[in-house]
């Protein structure tokens, strides 16, 4: 098997990665997918109790010059 170099959830963020993720997959869903910044790690996804997670657009300026 081929040696692949891993990224956890923490990088993944840093590349901006995550909000693009959630934003146009998992918040029309309801869904969030979560980390735990001090570990990386992600124990998985929020379940919205009342529909789409909506948060303000952009989140971050810089996030469109990594997307």
């Amino acid at each position: 098997m081929i040696d692949c170099k891993r990224i956890d959830w923490n990088e993944i963020s840093r590349l901006g990665l995550l909000e693009r993720i959630n934003r146009e997959i998992m918040h029309p869903l309801g869904l969030a997918v979560c980390r735990i910044p001090e570990t990386g790690i992600s124990p998985g996804a929020l379940v919205s109790p009342d529909g789409e997670f909506v948060y303000a657009d952009p989140v971050t300026p810089d996030l469109k010059e990594h997307a």
